[in-house]
């Protein structure tokens, strides 16, 4: 069972930071982290946005609609750091949870009773924290396999 373990570990194509799949996401430190974090947050309050003053109905008002900007901001820039720190797989694993936390945010606005606005947001903060623990998983088994190799 163990050499099994150890040739999963030695294929070439088990290898995370060589895949030409992930070639498209920026090496760690790379300035183009910061480019990314400043257009995911302006695609991300416009998103939200759209979905509570749009598809929900509330009234626009300044306070909710600054602090959804913020949290946006907030999340965008968390995982960027990430990636720029070298978590690539944990940024592409948030940000897989925080789109499908949009799509369920917005498939649940329904009839917005009031029940369905918290639903709507509480499945969305549940899929980005799951995005991000698998995120932080996926990390963390990479590095145990780097580990294991030296």
């Amino acid at each position: 069972m163990e050499a099994d373990w150890r040739l999963l570990i030695q294929n070439k194509r088990f290898r995370a930071k060589g895949s030409a799949w992930m070639s498209w996401i920026p090496e760690a430190r790379s300035v183009k982290w910061w480019i990314i974090a400043g257009v995911s947050s302006v695609l991300l309050i416009l998103a939200i946005w759209f979905i509570r003053f749009e598809l929900l109905g509330q009234t626009w008002t300044n306070v909710h609609a600054f602090r959804f900007a913020l949290f946006a901001i907030m999340w965008s820039v968390l995982l960027s750091l990430a990636g720029w720190s070298g978590g690539r797989w944990l940024w592409l694993c948030s940000n897989i949870g925080i789109l499908v936390g949009l799509i369920f945010m917005g498939l649940y606005s329904g009839n917005a009773t009031g029940w369905e606005d918290l639903v709507s947001l509480l499945s969305f903060m549940i899929m980005i924290i799951s995005g991000l623990a698998v995120g932080i998983v996926v990390e963390l088994i990479l590095m145990t396999v780097r580990f294991v190799r030296k």
